[in-house]
């Protein structure tokens, strides 16, 4: 069944003479109605099961009614929706439409106009985005076919760190010479290709699920919607950590920081146009009698900012950055952990170029930030470099693009298309692989070739006339916190596995930096005074002053991640710091100014926040029993 589902201010209709015989005229000969929601439909031949049809056709046209705010509904027949397909036979189309319209009359003001009858009619559509949709609905799914962006790739292409390319196929990559490498970031290279070009296989719940609320780092939330999540102390201060390194590099870039709302009005013409390239599944909210938007990305709300702006050549590139939260209704099957969620937080920045030449410079800066920010944080060099773009971007572009992946030491694969699917030519996206195989996204630069002339954003040049700005890199130094954590998590099972090495999170990220152990009462002013100085040195320390064994002590600091445990005993109020490594399980004698100076250098150029929870262990709270 095809629907041409039109929002209007107004229709009109009477019906003229009949098209078909044996018909009798069912409902009014001739209306006239305001506001409303006009369905233009028509059944198809393959539309046999006409309950499912019926069904299916009524879930999409509830949508739109939501998506739009409106609760009158119009049935209109209209056979001329049929493009190359036959129509249904009268009695299979009349069944269809009883059922339709049985549905549809329970919950919204309904007309109809006749079927099997020729008709003038007359309509005024509201022109907003969301005004003009089609369907095509079957007997098992509805197909949403406003106008489709398919992203064919139609050629791939493989880059070596060194530079040197191979062309492969869907059918033969597995056969490709750059294969043969034992090098682990080559094996990673194969795993994102066959992810990419034959789908990742199902090995069941990803590991870092039970790790994030073992750790209490984060839970579900059975209160809210599935996919969002709550974060408990130590998560949070892994997320404000990430947020202050994304921040620092923004500013170093030359980022301006901004802020927009989390709403966004569907009728905003530039961004409506924006919203009907993505494919995201929408949340909608009621603002009184207005119903808007949940942003599900920065650009809709930062390029309306940029837009107002007036900056000269001289002030190009203009570069901002934002903290973004966004909402994407994902599919419940699809929602996977921290990995695929429907609410999340993304670091983005932007900058509006007045050339190509600048923006090329600008393009080389943040992609060498990036594989730098995937060393900080992911780090093991367990990450592959993923492009996608057209065939002629790449073509006129190869030797500056295949140079970047040599700056950057990281082998590449390219998918390309004839035509640009979205807003860009060409992009890269810094991916990591779960412990199950997956792919999982953390940073994206993104060359826009659409939205300066789209959005008016531009500059004034050296004769004073404004011009469009030709390029707009969108970057996301974090395309979303929650999947960082993810991939932190999961290489921290993978370092176990292949490495045979204790997982812990980065030192700067880790929630506990040190845990000092008493060996009994009277040394716990000795740890206290300890941890102190260490506090001063920006050291995040915690004191077990529990009345625990030892054993159990330095049990729980393993089960709790803490990257170096001190046991505090007699000798080592005088003495050097037994400090145990929990990655190596080595115990290595330390003085304190080592201790010291070992956390400075390792956590060098990385922000610092200070412990997020009570310092002694017997005043923390259990969050997850």
């Amino acid at each position: 069944m095809r629907l041409l589902l039109l929002h209007s201010n107004k229709l009109e209709f009477k019906a003229t003479k009949k098209a078909l015989k044996d018909i009798e005229i069912s409902g009014e000969k001739e209306g006239k109605i305001g506001q409303c929601l006009v369905v233009f439909w028509t059944a198809e031949e393959t539309d046999t099961n006409t309950e499912k049809i019926a069904e299916n056709s009524f879930q999409e046209i509830k949508k739109v009614t939501e998506q739009v705010n409106e609760k009158t509904i119009v049935l209109y027949p209209y056979v001329h929706l049929l493009f190359g397909s036959k129509p249904a036979s009268k009695g299979t189309a009349l069944e269809i439409e009883k059922k339709l319209e049985e549905k549809l009359k329970k919950e919204f003001e309904f007309y109809k106009a006749p079927f099997g009858y020729y008709k003038s009619f007359g309509i005024e559509c509201k022109g907003h985005p969301l005004a003009e949709l089609s369907r095509v609905v079957t007997n098992e799914k509805e197909i949403e076919e406003k106008e489709k962006k398919k992203s064919e790739f139609t050629r791939f292409v493989l880059a070596d760190e060194n530079g040197k390319t191979y062309e492969i196929t869907e059918k033969n990559w597995k056969n490709c010479e750059i294969f043969k490498s034992e090098d682990k970031k080559i094996k990673i290279l194969r795993q994102f290709v066959r992810n990419e070009l034959e789908g990742k296989e199902k090995k069941g719940e990803p590991k870092h699920i039970e790790l994030m609320k073992r750790l209490e780092l984060v839970d579900y939330c059975d209160v809210s919607d599935s996919g969002h999540f709550k974060w408990y102390p130590k998560g949070c201060l892994i997320q404000d950590l990430i947020l202050d390194y994304a921040y620092k590099l923004a500013r170093e870039w030359g980022a301006v920081k901004m802020k927009n709302p989390l709403l966004i009005r569907s009728d905003h013409n530039e961004v409506g146009q924006l919203m009907n390239e993505f494919h995201e599944r929408d949340y909608w909210v009621m603002g009184g009698k207005d119903k808007f938007l949940l942003r599900y990305a920065s650009d809709p709300l930062g390029f309306p900012f940029m837009q107002k702006i007036n900056f000269s050549y001289k002030q190009s590139p203009l570069k901002v950055y934002e903290e973004a939260t966004c909402f994407r209704r994902e599919q419940k099957g699809e929602l996977s952990g921290l990995q695929r969620v429907r609410n999340f937080l993304m670091t983005d920045m932007h900058a509006a170029c007045s050339s190509v030449e600048e923006a090329k410079k600008e393009f080389i800066y943040l992609c060498e930030k990036f594989a730098g920010l995937m060393d900080d944080t992911i780090a093991n060099g367990r990450w592959v470099l993923g492009w996608e773009g057209t065939v002629d971007f790449y073509e006129e572009n190869k030797e500056w693009l295949i140079d970047i992946n040599k700056k950057m030491k990281i082998p590449a694969f390219f998918k390309l298309m004839p035509e640009m699917s979205h807003y860009y030519a060409i992009k890269n996206e810094y991916q990591t692989i779960s412990e199950q195989g997956a792919n999982i996204q953390v940073s994206t630069v993104q060359w826009d070739v659409k939205d300066g002339e789209r959005f008016g954003i531009g500059y004034i040049d050296e004769d004073g006339a404004k011009k469009n700005c030709p390029v707009i890199l969108h970057a996301s130094s974090f395309g979303s916190i929650e999947r960082t954590l993810a991939s932190l998590l999961e290489n921290c099972v993978i370092t176990q596995k292949e490495d045979g090495k204790n997982p812990i999170l980065p030192l700067w990220l880790s929630p506990s930096q040190v845990r000092l152990c008493p060996v009994s009462d009277q040394h716990i002013d000795f740890a206290n005074k300890l941890a102190d100085g260490l506090e001063k040195e920006n050291i995040r320390v915690e004191v077990d002053d529990r009345t625990e064994s030892v054993q159990k002590k330095i049990r729980d600091g393993e089960i709790d991640w803490v990257p170096m445990s001190i046991v505090l005993g007699e000798k080592e109020m005088d003495g050097d710091l037994p400090v145990r490594f929990r990655e190596s399980g080595e115990v290595k004698k330390m003085k304190y100014e080592e201790l010291v100076n070992y956390v400075k250098e390792e956590t060098k150029g990385m922000p610092f926040r200070p412990l997020p929870i009570q310092r002694e262990i017997s005043k923390q709270i259990t969050f997850v029993g």
